[in-house]
């Protein structure tokens, strides 16, 4: 990977952690959609980045909170995601194959229908396994395919009446465990090259030291601006994506 190309990578790591740190979300689908439109890496190694990186955002927190995490929840969330992350990844081997364009194109059309669905006023929810088990079902099937397993699951999650500590630790502990899942099937397809793989490992340092710098502005920058500025720049993205995909 030339110089250039991993200073922008190193870049638009340190925009997506800063962005998760203070807003909550954003980290997977800020990387795979800059990553993507600016041909920085192939979707597949992307992913795997992904869910390596995140490892490192979060494990160490929820290892100090274990008891934070709602059991029963993260269980029916963790059993539905399996099963749907396989059939996500078998998708994502076959489209990148085959069917590149319209592999951009999809993940174009999720990005924008997960800023939709992250702009959803959140009513309260009962705590019915269904709900937890269908968004359990979706997020595997984006983290299959995108290592984004994010969407379905925060929105699920914010709409029942826990407290902030157990929603956050819930989500954590669950994306820890998929990014680990994840990390497991990549021998199973098709695996990141030499390069890709120091790349990934020089990129340790750079979230980490934002995830830092992040919690120490969480207190002086407003989460709701941050949040409005990462939706736009996921919407920019996502319509990117669509068009310079579409073949007209």
């Amino acid at each position: 990977m030339v110089f250039e190309t991993l200073i922008l990578m190193f870049a638009l790591l340190s925009v997506a952690t800063l962005l998760q740190t203070l807003s909550g979300f954003g980290f997977g689908l800020i990387v795979v959609s800059s990553f993507t439109l600016l041909n920085i890496m192939p979707l597949t190694a992307t992913t795997f980045l992904v869910s390596f990186l995140s490892l490192f955002n979060s494990v160490s927190l929820v290892f100090r909170n274990t008891h934070h995490v709602n059991k029963q929840a993260f269980i029916i969330l963790l059993s539905t995601a399996i099963p749907f992350l396989a059939i996500g990844y078998v998708l994502l081997e076959y489209l990148s194959q085959y069917m590149s364009n319209w592999l951009n194109v999809l993940l174009g059309c999720i990005i924008l229908l997960c800023c939709a669905l992250l702009l959803v006023k959140r009513s309260v929810s009962s705590t019915s396994p269904f709900g937890f088990g269908v968004a359990g079902a979706l997020s595997g099937v984006l983290g299959g395919l995108f290592s984004t397993f994010g969407p379905p699951v925060v929105f699920q999650c914010y709409r029942q009446t826990w407290s902030i500590v157990e929603i956050r630790i819930t989500l954590l502990a669950f994306f820890c465990m998929t990014s680990l899942l994840r990390l497991i099937v990549v021998p199973f397809g098709t695996l990141p090259s030499y390069d890709m793989l120091i790349s990934t490992l020089f990129a340790v340092p750079v979230v980490l030291i934002f995830t830092r710098i992040g919690r120490l502005l969480t207190a002086r920058v407003s989460a709701k601006h941050i949040r409005a500025l990462a939706l736009l720049m996921l919407t920019l993205s996502g319509s990117l994506l669509i068009i310079q995909n579409i073949q007209i």
